[in-house]
């Protein structure tokens, strides 16, 4: 469902975006995977094969799981940005379409900083709650922020906005922030997971 989602979304920017710069929403919509299914899946499977009990019974404490989730979650987001960077460059080469590393960078950084925050606010519900409805709420404010950003990138003045922005980023800067803000609001989603997950009556 969120493939076919992202599909949805991505299609009518590439085939608007005549000139190629399209070809950069592959970064931030591969990258969206992360928060729109792996939560969902981890929590999921876990409920299914009750996972969360079988930790209990092996004597493995809470805290250790909710650091495990948080590790998995953080190294699938990364693993999808570099994803999908290397599409974006495979597309671009394929279409014969320039490809700016800088702006690929950027853009890179800005998704892994935003969606990040996303997982911060969404995985202490998960936690709380278990794999419930609370899987489709938490997949409405990416669809929403995934269409906000086709619409700006259909339209030429937004878009060269964007990109000019982006070639003018500072990547030092821009990922020394988002490892800040990465930490501070990790560190404080993982406390609110924990406390959470202990309350809950596995």
């Amino acid at each position: 469902m969120p493939i076919l989602l992202i599909s949805g979304l991505l299609l009518p920017a590439l085939e608007v975006d005549s000139g190629g710069s399209g070809l950069y929403l592959l970064i931030p919509f591969v990258s969206a995977l992360a928060v729109m299914s792996t939560p969902q899946s981890l929590f999921s499977y876990d409920a299914l094969g009750r996972l969360d009990t079988l930790y209990t019974a092996l004597g493995i404490p809470r805290r250790q799981v909710v650091a495990g989730r948080y590790a998995t979650c953080l190294l699938l987001l990364i693993a999808l940005t570099v994803l999908g960077v290397l599409l974006a460059a495979l597309a671009a080469l394929a279409f014969g379409a320039a490809f700016d590393s800088g702006v690929a960078a950027a853009l890179a950084a800005g998704s892994v900083a935003l969606l990040g925050v996303l997982l911060a606010a969404q995985l202490p519900a998960f936690f709380g709650t278990g794999p419930g409805p609370v899987r489709v709420i938490t997949a409405i404010p990416p669809s929403i922020i995934l269409g906000i950003l086709v619409l700006g990138w259909i339209t030429p003045d937004v878009r060269a906005v964007i990109l000019s922005w982006l070639d003018a980023a500072d990547l030092a800067w821009l990922t020394l922030a988002v490892t800040a803000i990465l930490g501070i609001l990790g560190a404080a989603s993982v406390a609110l997971s924990a406390r959470l997950y202990a309350r809950r009556d596995l």
